[in-house]
Formats: structure tokens, sequence, C-alpha cells
């Protein structure tokens, strides 16, 4: 029984389940530029305000090799860094594939404790200051991420946060839904049916990561999307579809998976407490498949009623419920269930869908380790009420023609204007 490892570190909560062990090496972050303001005031508001929310109170910790979620008060991680050119946003932007983004996750107490999040913070010309946060996948996913980087804006703003008791789920997370059968807790059948194929190409080790960012007016792309009936996450999923055959010379009728992610508070089985949640990572994969169509237009239509097809199967819960269960909780062995997909080996491409963001300029960017033999090749999109972002997080030395093949497609579905000419 793992509550025995209570007796070792009287903090723990419960144990990482399947799906966390997957994401707990995983960090997402989040930057933004603010009228200048005072690092030594913005630690004393924080430590103030950010302990009163739960989620900044926990941490992880490897006991005997396994790892726990424990309780830890708020601490302040904070690096203020020295101007460099490449600090300003425009610049940055500007030198993208060149600024390569190391996995650099932070430990103490001998490095048994893994920390959750840290802030970096740098002093911009012009009267302004650039804050990066950063936050373990475990606390956040594409989209809460945005409203725990609200919370540190607000802080910024010298505001009074009140106190958030949103706690961290179950080991199973069962109690965030209702009338659940067990049919619910097997994989996606989605994952048996995708077949073998090299999409990604063979790199040389080691891996190391950019994130180059691609940006556009978004007034005419949800113009688009309300006038066809259609949502982002179907352009997306026809963006990388298209481009994947592009790259790979395959024929249109060659069918694609799409991870795309999507989130399960909007699932008809979440309880009307988990819909209200904030906070922590909701997501799941939906893994609709698409066959490629005659026109561009046909393409995002035809895209979009699979991710109906995948959210009426209930995939996404079904991602979540049957990973879970891969580290058994009571022995905390892992037991690999399901054929969840390989990137690398078989016919998937990623790009998701985060959602709604506020700020200046947000920069979305992934930190993560790489398993040998693998590596990372994901887009992901996020809006403002102004902009559209789409995050390309790549291997430095990723092969171009993939890269040229999907910002061609991107162009001509993100510019609305073109789609009618494809």
């Amino acid at each position: 029984m793992w509550e025995e490892y209570k007796a070792k570190e009287s903090r723990i909560i419960r144990p990482i389940n399947g799906l966390e062990f997957f994401t707990s090496g995983v960090y997402f972050n989040v930057t933004d530029v603010f009228p200048k303001f005072s690092v030594e005031e913005f630690k004393k508001n924080a430590e103030e305000n950010l302990s009163k929310i739960q989620i900044f109170n926990y941490a992880l910790k490897r006991v005997d090799g396994h790892l726990f979620w424990i309780n830890k008060p708020f601490k302040m991680h904070l690096e203020e860094v020295e101007w460099t050119e490449n600090e300003e946003i425009e610049n940055h932007l500007k030198n993208e594939d060149k600024i390569i983004i190391p996995f650099k996750p932070l430990f103490e107490e001998n490095n048994e404790v893994t920390v959750l999040y840290f802030f970096r913070v740098c002093q911009l010309k012009n009267n302004q200051t650039k804050l990066t946060f950063t936050v373990s996948h475990l606390l956040a996913d594409g989209g809460t991420i945005f409203n725990l980087f609200d919370l540190i804006r607000r802080v910024i703003n010298k505001e009074t946060l009140e106190k958030n008791d949103e706690a961290l789920s179950s080991f199973t997370g069962r109690e965030n839904f209702q009338n659940l059968d067990e049919s619910l807790e097997k994989p996606p059948k989605a994952w048996d049916e995708i077949p073998q194929l090299n999409i990604l190409p063979r790199l040389p080790e080691p891996i190391e990561y950019v994130t180059i960012h691609y940006i556009y007016d978004y007034a005419p792309i949800k113009k688009f999307c309300e006038e066809n009936d259609v949502g982002l996450q179907a352009m997306l999923s026809a963006m990388i579809t298209r481009a994947v055959r592009k790259y790979k010379n395959l024929p249109k009728e060659t069918k694609i998976w799409n991870p795309a992610a999507y989130d399960v508070r909007y699932s008809p089985y979440a309880t009307e407490e988990y819909k209200k949640h904030q906070y922590y990572c909701n997501f799941g994969g939906l893994y609709p498949g698409a066959v490629g169509q005659n026109t561009l237009m046909e393409d995002i239509k035809h895209c979009n009623q699979e991710m109906l097809k995948a959210i009426k199967d209930n995939n996404n819960l079904r991602h979540i419920l049957s990973s879970s269960n891969i580290i058994n909780q009571e022995t905390l062995q892992f037991i690999p269930y399901g054929n969840f997909p390989n990137h690398h080996t078989q016919a998937v491409a990623n790009a998701s869908l985060f959602g709604h963001a506020t700020g200046n300029t947000p920069l979305f960017h992934i930190m993560c380790n790489t398993m040998y033999g693998m590596y990372t090749q994901v887009y992901h999109c996020y809006y403002t009420d102004d902009k559209l972002y789409i995050a390309n997080l790549m291997p430095i030395n990723m092969d171009k023609a993939y890269v040229d093949a999907v910002k061609e497609e991107m162009d001509k579905i993100f510019i609305p204007e073109n789609i009618t000419k494809n």
C-alpha cells in the first residue's frame, strides 16, 4: 500500500498516476511584457497573494524511486536575467529559430523535490519589464495556464487575490465525473485504428528545441469560423494533415490522425463542480482522423465533422481515465495499457487548440525532456482579441521541408481569403 510511504514523508498527498507520469517532464511557459515594475515588490506581493491559491502549494518528491505529490507551502523562485537584444520581444521573434530552449527543471532538498513553478524577469528598454512564468504540465494545460498567468498579472498590478482552495484531484479523478460506466475507462478505439507510418524524420542526438511563433489577425479568422460553422481545431487539423501528406508525398486518401487536445470539463459526464474548475490539467486527446478531400474548404469541413464525432465518442475522457490506470494505485507498478499512438511510427501529427489568452504579446512555449530515439514536434494555437498565435515546438535541426510544408498550409488556412483559392 502506498500509504506506507507517509511514514517516510509526512507531506505526501498521493502518488502520481499514469497520465501524470508522462506529463511530469513537461513545463509550460508564458512570456509577456508589462509596464516596468519592481522585482522586489513583485516578490513581496506574490508571497502574500499566491500563497492563498492552493495550486501554488504543491511539489513533487521522489521517495524510494516513486514520485509523489506533496504539500509544500508557496515559495518564490525567481531568476533575474540581464538584458540582451534578444530579450526584447521583437528581436526574439525574429531570431526564434536560433534560440534554444534548455530543459532546466528546478529541484530542492538534495534534488529529491521537484519545484512545479518559477519565474524569470528581465528589465527591458523603454520602461518595460518582461516576465516568463514556468509551470509544470501537472498543474496546467494549454488553457488553464492562461488562467494562472492572469493571477500573475493581477499580482503585478498589486491587486489582492482572494483565497482559492481548488485542490488536486484524486488518483483516478473519478470524482470529477458522474454516471460513468466501465467502458469509458477503455482507451479510444481510434488508438487501435492508427496504422504504421513513419512521418517524422530521424534526427541525430542530442535533441535541442526551439519554438517559432506565427502570428495572424484574428478578426477575419473568427468571421470565417462563424460564417462557415467550423472551429479553429478543424482548421488546425486540416493544416497539419494536408501538410503531412504533401511532405511524405502521400495520396489524399491517406488518413492522418491528430491528438487534438480537448477539455474534459466540457464532457457531458463532468460534474457541475468540476466544470467550475480553473486550474490543473484537464485536456485529453480526441484523435480525430482525416482523409483528404477535393478542396481546402471541404478538408476543413471534413475535419470539423471528424472532431464532432470524436467529441461524441468521449475520446478525450477515455484518454484521461485509461491513462491514469497505467500506474497501479496500490503497488505503484507501471502497467502498459492500450495502444497509445507513437508519433514516430504511426500516422499521427499534432496540432492542438488551447483557446483564449489575454495579454500584450503572450508567447507560449514548452520546455521538455526527450526520450532516447524520440523527439517532440507539435503546433499549439491560442488567440487574443486581436491576434491568433501558432507556436511550433520543434528540434532546432528539424527538416526544413516539413516546416515549410506546414507553413504553406498555415498561410492558406489562417489567411481566410486564401481558402477559396485552394
